[in-house]
């Protein structure tokens, strides 16, 4: 009886030592630190085993211990995808204990399930930031816009090789007041250069400079990022920055 106990003490521990990053991962966060992440995975298994209302209320538990620094929208929002997480990794953990055909069926599809979810974190590994806000700061002036990720923008600067940001007109004459028509080159002021884009409407150059700061404000959090800013031509009507997804923090 004590074995038994035993085993189920660590296969509940290493169950959730998957699923907290793997739920992390799916709500768009960073991946915790391991002493943090083992301490509450432990936790977790204990309250398990003593009690599967206590287990279950250690989830949220654990997710705001790992993940407290998001904030708690990412904190819930990273809740439900451990819970998602926690019911695939128990599912592969039935599989592996279980005989008969009917545990090579769950086998089978929680390894398409695993390689679902496997192909969802590497191609969309940002998909579910929460990105509302980008801040430029060019020598003693700076502006907070609104943002929008956009996975359609890819560009990249050809000489540092940087991501590129695109603000709308009206932002970058808040920064150069002297700025007349972005698309006049005669008017452009020092420090600007011109990059080369295709998009649907056609080829065109669009004037780019390298802000002194940027801040990105991911899942409520402000990061720095490393990136150029190009001026969008008159065509767009928006007022949202345009926040490349090579932009944001690993």
């Amino acid at each position: 009886m004590v074995a038994c106990a035993e085993m189920v003490l660590v296969w509940n521990t290493a169950m959730n030592l998957c699923s907290l990053p793997l739920g992390g991962k799916l709500a768009g966060l960073p991946l915790p630190q391991w002493r943090s992440m083992a301490l509450a995975s432990a936790l977790g298994a204990g309250a398990t085993l003593m009690c599967a209302p206590l287990g279950l209320l250690s989830l949220p538990c654990a997710v705001l211990w790992c993940f407290h620094d998001h904030g708690l929208p990412a904190c819930l929002r990273c809740t439900l995808m451990t819970l998602c997480a926690s019911f695939l990794t128990g599912g592969a953990m039935n599989a592996c204990l279980s005989g008969g055909m009917a545990a090579a069926s769950a086998g089978f599809f929680t390894l398409a399930l695993s390689m679902a979810v496997y192909l969802l974190l590497n191609l969309l590994p940002q998909a579910l930031c929460d990105v509302r806000q980008v801040e430029l700061r060019v020598e003693e002036r700076s502006i907070i816009l609104p943002a929008m990720l956009d996975s359609g923008n890819l560009l990249r600067d050809p000489i540092t090789n940087l991501p590129v940001l695109v603000i709308p007109a009206r932002a970058a004459r808040t920064l150069f007041p002297d700025l007349g028509d972005p698309s006049s080159l005669a008017e452009l002021p020092l420090g600007f250069r011109l990059l080369s884009v295709r998009t649907a409407a056609g080829s065109a150059l669009l004037p780019m400079f390298r802000p002194d700061e940027c801040r990105i404000y991911v899942n409520g959090r402000a990061c720095k990022a490393q990136l150029l800013a190009a001026v969008a031509g008159q065509e767009y009507r928006g007022v949202q920055a345009l926040v490349p997804m090579a932009a944001l923090p690993a």
